[in-house]
């Protein structure tokens, strides 16, 4: 599938997030739409809009600073071909496609391959991809060319070229498989024990 096609095929499935610090990206994945932490900025409640979403509030219903993921509220939405997480292993090499709102210039798609698919930042792996993104693409999906969602692009090295990072697809299954799993809403995961916690008995 060309990005062309991709783009036009999921673009329903490409949130755009505003908070009153900063704007974002996001995507819908089963239900719920999934950014980075960072994103949200610790809100309970941010705005949200979609090509076939007017702009609304919606709540913000798990927030985890270890993997710098949120999931928010989705309101009732028909999309008719939903994205999906990718299940098979990423290689250095494999072409990728960025989606989401850099600077505000919506819906806009970078293709690039990725550079190192197991770069170790921290206490997490990361893809590193030389595919473009900028300031707004945070939370957006990272695309291979099937259009299954292999991760979910989290920050760049300043001052750099084409050197960007997307969060795994197997973090994001984990977390969303873990807040699933708990069938509540206001959960945090806690920086400390790594645990998953209502907010509410903090």
């Amino acid at each position: 599938m060309n990005t062309q096609t991709l783009l036009q095929t999921f673009i329903n499935n490409i949130i755009q997030i505003n908070t009153p610090y900063s704007s974002g990206s996001g995507f819908v994945l089963d239900g719920l739409i999934v950014t980075n932490a960072h994103v949200v900025s610790g809100l309970k409640e941010v705005v949200i809009s979609a090509k076939t979403l007017k702009r609304q509030k919606a709540a913000v219903i798990y927030d985890d600073q270890v993997l710098d993921l949120a999931f928010i509220e989705l309101p009732p939405i028909s999309i008719e071909n939903p994205l999906r997480l990718s299940s098979k292993e990423v290689h250095d090499g494999d072409i990728v496609i960025a989606v989401g709102h850099p600077y505000g210039l919506n819906y806009s798609a970078t293709e690039g391959i990725v550079s190192k698919a197991d770069r170790l930042e921290g206490e997490l792996e990361y893809l590193q991809i030389d595919a473009a993104i900028n300031p707004g693409n945070s939370g957006g999906p990272l695309l291979n060319k099937k259009g299954e969602v292999v991760g979910v692009n989290t920050f760049i090295l300043l001052n750099a070229q084409n050197l960007g990072f997307a969060l795994p697809y197997y973090y994001v299954r984990e977390a969303f498989d873990a807040f699933k799993a708990l069938n509540k809403t206001n959960i945090i995961r806690c920086f400390s024990c790594k645990n998953l916690i209502e907010e509410e008995s903090i």
